[in-house]
Formats: C-alpha cells, sequence, structure tokens
C-alpha cells in the first residue's frame, strides 16, 4: 500500500504534467501561417525566430531546406513581435528585430533589408 506522501507526489507529478500538457496545447491552438517571400538574391540556409528581445534562439525554422531566391516558406508562429535571424550561404548571419507577424499573412525579404540587416548586424 502505498503511503500518504508518495501519493501526493504522484497526484502532484500528474497535474504538473496535465497542465504542461495543456499550457502546450493552447500555445499551438494560438499559432497562424506566415508565408514568408524570399524576393532578395541571396539564398538563405537557415531562419531562426524568436519573440523580440528574447535571446533563445531555438531550432533552425528551415530545417534541410534552402529558401531559395522566388522560393517561399510556412512558418507557424503565434501572432506577435518576432526577431528573425537569418543564414545566408556563405554563413553571414544577421538578425531582423521586431517582425511584425500579427495581421499581415507573408513577410517579403528584400535585397535592401538583407543587405541592411548585414550592415546593422556587423557594425
Amino acid at each position: 500500500m502505498l503511503s500518504m506522501i508518495k501519493r501526493i507526489v504522484i497526484a502532484a507529478t500528474l497535474c504538473v504534467i496535465a497542465a504542461s500538457v495543456s499550457t502546450s496545447a493552447n500555445a499551438q491552438d494560438n499559432e497562424e501561417t506566415f508565408t514568408v517571400i524570399n524576393d532578395s538574391s541571396y539564398g538563405i540556409y537557415q531562419m531562426y525566430v524568436s519573440p523580440a528581445r528574447y535571446t533563445y534562439w531555438g531550432i533552425d525554422r528551415l530545417g534541410s531546406n534552402v529558401l531559395y531566391p522566388t522560393y517561399r516558406a510556412d512558418l507557424a508562429v503565434a501572432p506577435g513581435w518576432y526577431d528573425v535571424k537569418l543564414v545566408d550561404e556563405d554563413g553571414d548571419a544577421c538578425v531582423i528585430h521586431n517582425v511584425d507577424f500579427r495581421e499581415d499573412d507573408s513577410w517579403t525579404l528584400t535585397n535592401g533589408l538583407l543587405l541592411a540587416c548585414e550592415f546593422l548586424t556587423h557594425n
């Protein structure tokens, strides 16, 4: 027979597991799909997204795919403001701050945006 302390520990553990599953499901329910359009001359080999001014980048959202010029990629995020870190074919990385993924259903990368991003990131 389980002691009272073991029962309490098991019950508390089950509550924590149930709460984390519920929180994870709610976060996914709030996600929307945004299309990233590469209208630049540069291939994007990695793309990381984090809430604005947050220092953890997480996983590469492109995975093994490459966002070549004229290509599009779908990005599932909860609507909000984000920082986006892009890495090109040369391994050059830049961070675009405060990208608005709230209302528009797409975000377009241009040569001007990428060149400004790289300049501001390295200066």
